[in-house]
């Protein structure tokens, strides 16, 4: 006979306040409750009555304080259940197992694991035990929950958040020094993207970024990301990079070909026309396996090979495919038309395309809304598709009764009327983004992609055809092997339009990554590209 032992809940404070239990979560929706959770999961400890109360409500009278705090604590013990608080008439603190179940206190350990080693500790665990304090650490401390009457307990709110952030730190900072000196060089690269991501003003995590793209064979990404700090640098703080970063940049530029002064020899642009209208597209790669990309609303073949944008991406992708870039009608250098084009016009493109470039059947990697258009493609010309390789995709361009996870008519036309008022700079970038917005490069090179992608009046007729499209009938059509990726922060695409994605093709695979970028070459790429070669090689 075996007994069922329930799991214990477990309290979260690192991220938005709730408590979990086998039942569901429990999300306070008052403030002071959250307030309350998240003190006593921060202190581990008996905290006074008197103190808390004063904490909460500074301006009342010390009766009347005291009278609050004792309705809130019934209310609260009611809400999270009678044994997960411990109250006397003096003091108040989580129940021992609860407070032993805190994600902040999983983040305490991991950090104990894993950080107070020597430098030279690169057991399994030890690292590991550091990703896991560098993953915790990534959320923000009671999120959403702000009291600004409340000053005493405002100043703890964000002495919390900044211990957090510095805990983060410490644990990548470590990682990189561990990982680089234990020749993990690419895992170190992506703990280094994301060190420079939370302090880019931080010059000797720059230099560490820098050195490691060059140690993975990436030197022109490296002269990329030393161009990048040195603007940062002059225009936030007004120096120049130091003598150690700029001799770092000298020697990769003295040993490599590859250089922001000698870059590569552009790709051929070629032309195919697509009944009346002539579109642009590029082929890079000999791999055994094509790949068709289609962008999202806006692309300049010529632009994407610039500083900033994803050429790096795109050379990784050629270097074990063959790839094949195009302009869609209306933007880049594909005629200019103002013709509506929905997803069967756009469809029959993208198959012209594959006919110039000799493709008979190809893994179709589509990116926002270039997602419509290829499962368009997967649907009606499944001899042609090997695959589909959805980033950051929606199925219906605005929203419906049944569909929340796009903007409402009246909101898209609000947005495309703010993005064409600012085109010609780097329009809407904070969205598309949010973690590298005040990039530099980043910045110039998403403005000159507006001015060469499209004419403020085409783009109109473009992004409202889009806004139109809605391919949701076809989704259960779909017969061809399906990966459908997102990152779970994404500002431009929610997450859940994405899950809706893959929860309606049949038999999908669903990738949901970390971060805040829409745009896929931005942020940690390596798990990006490793899904499309481990996906590639089951087609």
């Amino acid at each position: 006979m075996s007994v069922e032992v329930a799991a214990r809940p477990v309290l979260r404070v690192l991220g938005p306040v709730r408590i979990e239990s086998a039942s569901g979560a429990f999300e306070p929706g008052a403030r002071r409750e959250q307030a309350v959770l998240a003190l006593l999961a921060a202190e581990a400890r008996p905290m006074s009555r008197a103190r808390l109360a004063a904490m909460l409500w500074p301006d009342a009278d010390e009766v009347d304080a005291r009278a609050r705090m004792r309705r809130l604590l019934h209310a609260l013990s009611h809400h999270v259940g009678q044994d997960a608080l411990v109250i006397d008439r003096q003091t108040v603190a989580l129940a021992r197992d609860l407070c032993d179940a805190t994600d902040l206190a999983s983040l305490r350990g991991a950090l104990a694991q894993g950080l107070y080693r020597a430098n030279d500790e690169t057991s399994d665990e030890s690292l590991a035990a550091l990703e896991r304090a560098a993953q915790l650490a990534a959320a923000e401390f009671a999120e959403g929950l702000a009291l600004y009457e409340c000053d005493e307990l405002s100043a703890w709110l964000e002495r919390q958040r900044e211990s957090l952030r510095q805990a983060r730190a410490q644990a990548l900072a470590q990682l990189v020094v561990r990982l680089e000196g234990a020749g993990q060089h690419e895992r170190a690269l992506h703990h280094a993207q994301e060190l420079v991501a939370l302090d880019p003003l931080n010059e000797a995590a720059q230099r560490q970024l820098i050195r490691l793209y060059a140690t993975v064979g990436q030197p022109h990404a490296a002269l990329q990301q030393f161009e990048r700090c040195r603007q940062l640098l002059h225009d936030e703080l007004g120096v120049d990079p130091e003598a150690a970063t700029r001799q770092l940049a000298d020697e990769i530029r003295a040993n490599t070909a590859t250089s922001i002064d000698n870059p590569p020899a552009p790709v051929a642009v070629q032309f195919t026309h697509s009944g009346d209208t002539h579109l642009a597209y590029q082929v890079l790669g000999s791999g055994p396996l094509d790949i068709l990309f289609i962008s999202g609303f806006v692309s300049n073949l010529e632009q994407a090979w610039e500083p900033g944008g994803p050429a790096n991406f795109f050379r990784a992708l050629a270097r074990d495919f063959r790839l094949i870039l195009y302009d869609r009608r209306g933007v880049g250098l594909s005629d200019r038309t103002v013709d509506p084009a929905d997803t069967s016009v756009s469809s029959a493109d993208a198959l012209s395309v594959l006919d110039a470039a000799g493709s008979r059947r190809a893994l179709v990697f589509a990116v926002s809304e270039g997602g419509p258009i290829a499962i368009r493609l997967a649907v009606e010309h499944p001899e042609r598709v090997a695959g589909l390789a959805l980033w950051a995709t929606l199925a219906r361009g605005t929203a419906a009764p049944d569909y929340p996870w796009a903007l409402t008519a009246e909101q898209f036309e609000r947005w495309l009327n703010a993005l064409v008022a600012q085109w010609g700079r780097p329009a809407a970038i904070e969205t598309f983004a949010p973690d590298q917005a005040s990039d530099p490069l980043l910045r110039r090179w998403w403005a000159r992609m507006l001015r060469l992608g499209s004419s403020p009046r085409c783009m109109q007729a473009v992004l409202r055809t889009l806004a139109l499209s809605d391919v949701r009938t076809l989704l259960p059509q779909v017969r061809v092997s399906t990966l459908v990726m997102h990152r779970t922060g994404d500002r431009a695409v929610r997450v859940d339009a994405g899950r809706h994605v893959a929860t309606a093709i049949p038999g999908a695979q669903w990738l949901e990554l970390p971060g805040t970028a829409h745009w896929w070459w931005l942020g940690d790429t390596a798990p990006i590209l490793e899904a499309i070669k481990d996906f590639a090689k089951r087609l």
